[in-house]
Order: C-alpha cells, then structure tokens, then sequence
C-alpha cells in the first residue's frame, strides 16, 4: 500500500472548485490539509505552514486557477517550487554570513575601500535596489512590491548597478 501526500480522510476531489463567495477558504479546506502534510516532510514542521500558505497564494493569484484539471497537483508543484526557493534563499544566507564570520575569525580584513566607493557612487534607487537584492535576499518580486515599482523597472535598475559596480572595480 503506499501513501501519497494527498491522502486524508475525505478523498480529495480532482476538477474545477467550485464558484461562489468562499473559493479560497473552500480550497483551502479541500487541499492545505495534504499540501501542508506534504511541506513539513519538505522542509519540516517549523516553515512548513509558511510554505504551503505561499504556495497556496501564488496559485490562487491566477485569475484561472479554478479551472485547474488537478488543484492538488498544481499546488503540489507550487509547495515543491516554495520549498525549493526557502532552501537557496537560506543557504545564501548562510554563505553571506559564514563568509563574513570566517573572515573575522581568522584575521581582521579592512574593508574594501573601492568597494565602498563604488557602491556609494551608485544612485539611490540603485544602491536601494542592491541592498535589498544581496543583503536582505529579496527577489525582484519582493523588491517591487517593498518599493512600489515595477518588476521591470527592479529587474533594470539593478542589472544597472551590476554594471556599474563592475566598471568602478575593474
């Protein structure tokens, strides 16, 4: 006998959900039980509830997302994609700050005075943007919504900055 992540004690239905005033909370009711059992085998019990509400909003964001042949499948997907992004976003941070401890353990490095030169020679906008990019590990989604402005308008402010921080260091 073998046990998918999608077993409960109600059959979970496959189609269309149904239409009405409560279609979030419906599908909530019908798939977060087995979306959130199948995250905290992912990432455990601590951030499973986070990555399976994440998940659960981005899906549900789609103006279609009540004609999905197999709701549990799509967000199933989601979850494995939430859980995925939690992972890189951690290990960057540790990386980031195991870097820096290590550095400080072993011997004191001075800063990088061109280094610093170069970021303050940035616009605001830029250096607001890569603040928000490297030190806080946001995506340019997160960085758009916190700033107001379009992902585009994040996406070339910070390729911008990139190139100029490349430039300034050559």
């Amino acid at each position: 006998m073998s046990f998918s992540w999608m077993d409960a004690a109600e059959p979970e239905p496959v189609g269309e959900i149904p239409a009405g005033k409560s279609d979030l909370e419906s599908a909530w009711r019908r798939y977060g039980p087995g979306a959130l059992r199948f995250a905290t085998a992912l990432v455990g019990p601590n951030d499973a509830h986070d990555v399976t509400s994440t998940a659960f909003l981005r899906v549900t964001q789609r103006p279609e997302w009540r004609e999905f042949d197999d709701f549990a499948k799509y967000l199933a997907r989601a979850v494995r994609n939430e859980a995925h992004n939690l992972y890189r976003q951690r290990k960057r941070r540790w990386e980031r700050d195991f870097a820096g401890v290590r550095e400080q353990t072993a011997v004191h490095v001075e800063p990088d005075l061109d280094l610093l030169r170069a970021i303050a020679a940035l616009t605001v906008p830029q250096r607001s943007v890569v603040f928000l990019a490297y030190w806080q590990d946001q995506t340019e989604a997160e960085i758009a919504s916190q700033l107001d402005l379009s992902r585009g308008t994040v996406h070339r402010t910070l390729v911008r900055a990139r190139s100029a921080l490349r430039k300034a260091m050559k």
